[in-house]
């Protein structure tokens, strides 16, 4: 499938179908709702874009190539994008071929109209392309500290040499065993590391 047009007319109609069969009088459909592709575009040697139907809402990778690799449904795999890395699972469908979805709601009974699943849907596919905020200080300093690390000490920016002042050597940061027990008790113990 290589235009966009094609390729939303070939996946709606194969999840209207399945709609009309597989899930015909199950419980978990949204009969409010109808199977909409939305969002389409080319990301990666894919097309990426949302899928809506009646029983659920996910982001879709579609290959472009008719020639991808065959790999069994249900494998899961990370994709990363600029928020951050998600997992998909892969699927195929008759005339749609192999796929990858994340879910993003399943079932869907919060939306109470097509508008505001699509809506929802579109804006999931934006923040996918929203810069992943890095980790603060604070938020980094924790991860190490959870690791047994001890954080940088924070530069003394009062005390500044000029550039006239001789700066000692520094010195190697001497290794302390640091628990969680020990953190959250406040106890740094030198000494006896192996005391409980």
């Amino acid at each position: 499938m290589s235009d966009a047009a094609e390729v939303t007319e070939t996946v709606e109609r194969c999840f209207r179908s399945i709609r009309e069969t597989r899930m015909e009088g199950i419980p978990i459909l949204n009969d409010v709702l109808e199977v909409e592709l939305s969002g389409l575009r080319p990301w990666e040697g894919f097309w990426l874009g949302t899928l809506l139907t009646p029983w659920f809402l996910n982001v879709i990778l579609l290959s472009v190539d008719a020639g991808d690799e065959r790999i069994p449904a249900g494998t899961k795999r990370c994709f990363r994008f600029p928020s951050g890395s998600y997992e998909f699972i892969r699927g195929e469908e008759g005339d749609v071929g192999p796929y990858w979805m994340c879910s993003l709601f399943s079932p869907v009974f919060e939306f109470s109209d097509q508008e505001t699943a699509r809506a929802c849907a579109l804006a999931a596919l934006d923040a996918l392309f929203e810069a992943e905020e890095a980790p603060g200080r604070s938020d980094a300093e924790m991860a190490a500290i959870w690791r047994g690390e001890l954080p940088d000490p924070q530069p003394d920016t009062d005390n500044k040499p000029d550039e006239e002042d001789e700066v000692d050597e520094v010195a190697e940061p001497v290794a302390v065993e640091l628990s969680r027990r020990s953190l959250l008790t406040g106890r740094r113990n030198r000494e006896a590391p192996n005391e409980p």
